[in-house]
This record gives C-alpha cells, sequence and structure tokens, in this order.
C-alpha cells in the first residue's frame, strides 16, 4: 500500500494516544498497589493469585493487587492491537512499527520485573536491598515504556516526515537531558521506597532519619532526589537563559511545555516533602513525572522529526 489510508492512520493515532493515558492509569494504580501495602495481596503466585485464577472471598489489599493484574493484562492486548496496527499502516523497516514493537518488548520486561517483585518477596515492607536496585530498573523501564508508547502514537501520524540529521551539539544536549531525566526518576525509585519503609513524622525526624547510620540505606539516600531535582531546574533555567531553545531545532512551544511541567513537577515534589508524602500526593507526583516523560518524548520526537521537515514519500 503506497499511500497509507488516511482514516486507519486517524483512527490508529487515537487509539495510540489512548494506550498512553492508559499507560499513565496502570502505572498509578501500580503505585497505589505498592502504597497501600498490597503488593502480596495475592501472594507469591504469579500470573495466578493465591493459588486460584479468579480468587473468591478475597481481602481488599488482594482485589487492589488483582485488579492490578488484570488491568496489565488488558494493557498486553492493546499492546498487541497496535503493533498490528502498526503492520498494518506502514511497511518493514518503519519508524511506527520499530517503535510499536520497542512497546511490546518494554511492555514484556515490564511484566517480568513485577513478576520478579512478587516472586521474590520484594513488595510491602521488605527490607530487602535489591529493591534498591529492581525498584529503580522498575521505574526505568516505565519511563521508557511510556516513551516508546509516545513515539509509536506521533509515528502513526507523522511517520512520514523525513528525520533530521542533528548536529553532535545538538545530539550531546538531548542526551544530556535524558541522562538527567534517567539519574531523577533513579534517585526518585530510591526516594519513595525509603518513605514507604520509614515514612516520617516531621521534616526534622526525616532529616534525621536521613543521616542515622541505623536507618535503611533507602531511607540515608532519599535526600538525594530533591536535591537532584532542585540542581536540575537550576541547570535548566540556565539552559534556557542562555539560548538552549534558540540552538535546539524544536518549535517553542515544546521548550516552555516542557519547562512548565519539569517545573509543577518540582513544585508537587516540594509539597509531597513538607507535607510529609501524604499517599494521595505521592500518586499524584509519580503521574506529574509520567506526564513529563510524555512531553519530554514529544520534545525529542518533534526535533528529530520537526513540522517543517519534508515528507520521505509512501512508507508503504
Amino acid at each position: 500500500m503506497n499511500n497509507p489510508n488516511s482514516s486507519l492512520l486517524t483512527r490508529s493515532y487515537r487509539f495510540s494516544w489512548g494506550v498512553v493515558l492508559y499507560t499513565v492509569l496502570v502505572i498509578a494504580w501500580g503505585a497505589w498497589v505498592r502504597l497501600s501495602g498490597s503488593g502480596a495481596g495475592c501472594g507469591d503466585d504469579w500470573p495466578r493469585c493465591n493459588g486460584a485464577v479468579l480468587p473468591t472471598a478475597a481481602s481488599v489489599q488482594t482485589m487492589i493487587e488483582y485488579s492490578h493484574r488484570i488491568s496489565t493484562a488488558v494493557y498486553g492486548i492493546l499492546i498487541l492491537i497496535q503493533v498490528l496496527l502498526a503492520h498494518k499502516s506502514y511497511a518493514k523497516g518503519s519508524r511506527c512499527r520499530f517503535w510499536a514493537w520497542l512497546t511490546l518488548l518494554f511492555t514484556i520486561t515490564e511484566a517480568l520485573i513485577g513478576r520478579s517483585l512478587v516472586k521474590q518477596g520484594l513488595v510491602n515492607q521488605s527490607t530487602d536491598l535489591s529493591r534498591l536496585v529492581v525498584m529503580p530498573l522498575h521505574l526505568i523501564n516505565t519511563s521508557m515504556l511510556l516513551l516508546s508508547c509516545v513515539m509509536t502514537a506521533e509515528s502513526f501520524k507523522f511517520g512520514d516526515r523525513r528525520a533530521l540529521h542533528l548536529s553532535p551539539q545538538v545530539k550531546r544536549r538531548i542526551g544530556v537531558v535524558v541522562a538527567v531525566l534517567a539519574v531523577i526518576v533513579t534517585s526518585g525509585a530510591i526516594a519513595a521506597l525509603g518513605s514507604h519503609l520509614d515514612p516520617s513524622t516531621s521534616l526534622i525526624a526525616g532529616f534525621s532519619k536521613d543521616m542515622a547510620s541505623e536507618s535503611h540505606l533507602a531511607v540515608r539516600l532519599r535526600v538525594i532526589h530533591p536535591m537532584l531535582a532542585l540542581a536540575a531546574a537550576g541547570a535548566l533555567i540556565v539552559a534556557l537563559s542562555s539560548g538552549m531553545s534558540r540552538a535546539l531545532p524544536i518549535a517553542h512551544r515544546w521548550i516552555r511545555l516542557f519547562s512548565v511541567t519539569f517545573f509543577v513537577t518540582i513544585g508537587i515534589g516540594v509539597v509531597t516533602l513538607s507535607l510529609l508524602s501524604p499517599l494521595w500526593l505521592k500518586v499524584t507526583h509519580l503521574a506529574m513525572a509520567n506526564i513529563l516523560v510524555i512531553v519530554a518524548s514529544l520534545c525529542v520526537f518533534h526535533t528529530v522529526c520537526p513540522e517543517d521537515a519534508p515528507a520521505k514519500g509512501s512508507e508503504k
């Protein structure tokens, strides 16, 4: 098919953005599973729940965990449909197919990490130090899944744009931004674990725990996250004031949107810390972090494939 059906592409584009939104909901619900202490609601069974496909006479914790598993199963079906749509719309070698398959890959690794958490008992109040590795890995994988979802969605609509040959300077700047976000996500996962294992009764008491040698390592490391986030905010201000937005071949609205989203996320984080991390604010902070990843993904896509880039011609 030399000219992909525009109606199919429009429907696929909308469907894929629906998948992006559903991804955020599944991530937020997964966070609630952990924060509500429901991570062991199905025991160490996976994918079954307490030895049954459909648990009966289940506790609230079991139903929360089981509903999350159902939501992820539905998610897997949606991703498979997305892969089929990409194959129907574009030819082999297209960026749309590439990102659709990468989304499926990260969906599989996400499920495997979730299985590992359950089977190894790395849930609820487990103080196993391996959680310091698995939790950041989980959040990094989630962020990569979300990025690939956005790239897939945009590729359905803009898959025929030519990719720019970016200068080494621009590539380095994009790489630095991605690396900084990865570090913040990693430290955020550790901070969330520390706050979960040893919640604070006051800011002073929390800081004392952070400095105490007998505290869990996640607790002692959690102070790094707000420090890194504030440092990154300062660096972003300097970069923007020095003309980074003019150096990058990207629409200014994407730079502005990324900046606003970043500072809103920082602000919610500060409020969350000040109010001693209530559950609803933790979930809100995570949701905003996911929105930040979405906006960052859009920035990257429309930097590499800007609006004024000529079409490559038919993909298929």
